[in-house]
């Protein structure tokens, strides 16, 4: 922002010397490191933060200035709107949902020209090219208070009638300085009875503008959503000191004022008269509020004890109007200053004036944990992971742990299930993860290639009678063709952790799952994670097209289930070993077959699937006994067993 210094003058003193006003500022939060020349004139450049729109104006900053010298501001002389001469009409419908307040004037008979020499060295001192004097007195209340407006050329408003709607997404706009643009869906528009005459918040319209032979002008003042107005405007490329206002939040409750002060001027500079009444239309009544203070609240929280006199002074100065009361004062908040909303607020205002540097630095105090709770497992279990996962072909993803609810909904979850941010920074992120999985596929989207496998390790948030839950957990994605081998990198992550008794349960409750290629991954009774397909609905739903499967696994079971693996000597008898192909029944669970072999007989130390085709399916076996060396009689006895076993409990038979 940039404040020219004569300007500045007009309504504060300056008694520092200019660099020790700088710094002053810069220690109390209004960053000035930086002055230019404009001409003749020196400008400071300040950076104003997010959550003080009032600094985004010459007024504001006078204020701070005249607080840090501790001294009173001398506001502008804002006359009040002589009565209409006449009753033109202008039908304004309003919408609260996109804006919280919107003022309006009619002007007639005015005479459009250059800006005097004063009016035009203010607006070159701001970085900008004078245009006429109508445009330039808005421009320059703009800055002075700190409250963006707009002149129409009222005769080209259609039908006289104004309403605030949000674009559709694909409209042609053409703005005041002739450049053409497609609107983003959900930017804010205003039309007239025909077409759309401003880009509410950003710029206004070509066809509505200020015009040489402009006679009549309707003055306008919106207080628009903040956040439709930075989504267009990052989304447009178009970035303006209107957008920045807007995108902070101007005062709510001085639109009206702003109003009275460029119609005097326009009155002043451009003739004319009065041609309606003001009209205002406005969600709520924006009125200064009051907020109590305690000093032992505030010494509580500072940690100093700042005399009482010392907070009168300091918030006398920020013309917060403080009052004693039992205990502490009450202060009356303008509404220009809107990032005041609690005591805590009031306590920052006099830690920040009285000066952080006079706080006295001190160690913390306090006894120190004697040991470090363990969050769950040790990190090298992560790392183990890690690098099975990479030697697998795996690339490790990192993601934010929030997500918007339209990923939620994609997936087909309960938003209930989430715990969701109170003030989300942005849409796009504000629900507290549950699963790693949607992430990942949404990785996928950003990451169009044939085969991508991805990993992540991190941690989710749970919904638990007690509040939050969170728990570690590692998981995968991968695209592709064939879920054996996205299946055998399970295997491997179990076989590595030495984690036994593995088995898959064909139960799964996620809707984000295909119901008829997902399991439970389990160890006894032991529940470890799920694996599975995305459902195609899911996928549809995120615009990816191919099969992608997925498994997730739960960090503290898997360190639970872990352990060092004991080594035996080397069997001294042989294994006999065979291929067996078996004709399945359709649907029956290949996963459930091996369990039901392996358990049926102690002499079969292994037991994989070699091979599929159709409904018959290539087991090799190993049998070994460490008392004997097996026969062939040995083997087709156990071989008989087994098969009898899986006929009458499968429906299972031997391939011919």
């Amino acid at each position: 922002m940039l404040i020219p210094l004569s300007w500045l003058k007009e309504y504060v003193e300056i008694k520092l010397p200019l660099k020790d006003l700088m710094w002053k500022m810069t220690e109390a939060g209004l960053t000035c490191e930086v002055t230019k020349k404009v001409g003749d004139e020196v400008v400071l450049d300040v950076e104003v933060t997010a959550n003080r729109p009032d600094w985004m104006s010459i007024l504001g900053v006078a204020r701070e200035v005249a607080a840090i010298q501790g001294i009173k501001i001398k506001e502008p002389k804002i006359k009040e709107i002589p009565a209409a001469t006449a009753n033109f009409p202008i039908d304004l419908i309003p919408n609260f949902d996109l804006f919280e307040r919107w003022s309006a004037i009619v002007i007639k008979d005015v005479t459009i020209k250059p800006s005097p020499k004063w009016l035009q060295e203010r607006i070159t001192s701001m970085g900008h090219s004078p245009i006429n004097n109508i445009i330039d007195i808005t421009n320059y209340v703009m800055y002075e208070l700190g409250i963006p407006m707009h002149a129409f050329d009222y005769d080209e408003i259609s039908g006289q009638i104004m309403t605030l709607e949000k674009a559709s997404g694909g409209e042609n706009f053409t703005s005041v300085d002739g450049e053409s643009y497609k609107l983003p869906e959900g930017a804010m528009i205003i039309k007239d009875a025909e077409r759309i005459i401003d880009l509410a918040g950003i710029k206004g319209g070509q066809n509505s503008g200020i015009k040489n032979s402009t006679k009549n002008v309707l003055l306008h003042v919106t207080i628009d959503n903040p956040v439709l107005v930075r989504r267009a405007s990052i989304s447009m490329g178009l970035r303006s000191d209107a957008s920045a206002i807007y995108e902070r939040g101007p005062d709510k409750g001085g639109t009206v004022n702003s109003l009275k002060r460029a119609a005097g001027l326009i009155l002043e500079l451009a003739g004319g008269e009065i041609a309606s009444k003001v009209i205002d239309f406005k969600k709520e009544n924006f009125e200064p509020k009051t907020i109590n203070l305690t000093f032992g609240k505030l010494k509580r929280i500072l940690g100093i004890e700042i005399p009482e006199s010392e907070i009168i002074r300091i918030l006398s100065s920020l013309s917060l109007y403080p009052e004693k009361i039992k205990d502490g004062i009450t202060c009356t908040v303008p509404t220009y200053r809107g990032d005041i909303k609690i005591e805590e607020d009031l306590t920052e205002e006099v830690a920040r004036l009285y000066g952080y540097n006079k706080f006295p630095t001190t160690l913390p105090v306090g006894q120190v944990a004697e040991e470090k709770i363990p969050y769950f497992f040790d990190d090298s279990l992560i790392l183990k992971i890690k690098d099975i996962l990479v030697s697998c072909g795996y690339s490790e993803a990192k993601n934010l742990s929030l997500v918007s609810k339209a990923l939620v909904d994609k997936f087909e979850t309960d938003p209930k299930d989430y715990f969701k941010l109170i003030n989300p920074v942005s849409l796009e992120y504000e629900y507290l993860r549950v699963s790693l999985i949607p992430s990942l596929v949404a990785n996928i989207k950003l990451n169009p290639v044939d085969v991508l496998k991805l990993f992540e390790i991190d941690k989710v948030y749970l919904k638990t009678l007690k509040g939050a839950n969170e728990k570690y957990r590692v998981a995968g994605i991968s695209t592709g063709k064939d879920f054996r081998d996205f299946k055998t990198v399970i295997d491997i992550i179990l076989s590595k952790l030495n984690i036994e008794n593995c088995s898959i349960e064909f139960e799964v409750d996620k809707k984000y799952l295909h119901q008829s290629v997902a399991g439970v991954i389990k160890s006894g009774s032991h529940i470890i994670g799920e694996f599975g397909e995305i459902s195609p609905v899911v996928l549809s739903a995120m615009e990816i097209s191919g099969k992608v499967y997925c498994f997730e696994m739960d960090m503290e079971t898997l360190e639970k289930l872990s352990y060092t693996k004991l080594f035996s000597s080397i069997p001294l008898n042989p294994p006999q070993i065979e291929d067996i192909t078996l004709v399945l029944p359709p649907k029956t669970r290949v996963g459930e077959v091996m369990k039901a072999i392996k358990n049926s007989e102690l002499k079969i130390t292994n037991l994989e699937l070699r091979d599929i085709y159709k409904d018959s399916y290539t087991f090799r076996v190993w049998y070994q006994d460490n008392s004997k060396n097996l026969t062939d009689a040995d083997v087709k006895s156990i071989r008989d067993r087994i098969l009898t076993l899986l006929k009458s409990k499968f429906g299972i038979s031997l391939k011919d």
